[in-house]
């Protein structure tokens, strides 16, 4: 889900026309982010995008999500690639899929 507050003040802030823009930029890139969270990933690939997806993700409103990933980004810092970063990187899959159909639907209701 997206946080409705923080959208709103990145509405207030750019304009409603560019923050559907960079939510749009947001959800693409996102996307491909997503794609390299994946237990076979070296470990710091893994660490990496985490840290990618948290920060834009927290940016968005975006915050479970955002939460995830720190959780993954921790993990692998601390204990390498293991079953408890497989079970986040599986829940952060199932997030996202949440959080871009709630932007999606943000997107489509303002355009």
């Amino acid at each position: 889900m997206i946080n409705q507050a923080t959208f709103s003040q990145l509405q207030q802030d750019v304009g409603e026309q560019l923050a559907i823009q960079l939510l749009e930029v947001y959800l693409t890139e996102s996307l491909e982010l997503i794609k390299k969270l994946d237990i076979d990933s070296p470990q710091d690939v893994l660490e990496i995008t985490a840290h990618s997806l948290k920060s834009s993700s927290r940016s968005y409103g975006a915050l479970e999500l955002a939460s995830l990933c720190e959780k993954i980004e921790h993990q692998v810092k601390i204990g390498g690639v293991n079953a408890e970063v497989s079970t986040l990187i599986t829940d952060v899959h199932a997030q996202s899929l949440v959080t871009f159909s709630h932007a999606r639907e943000l997107i489509d209701s303002t355009c």
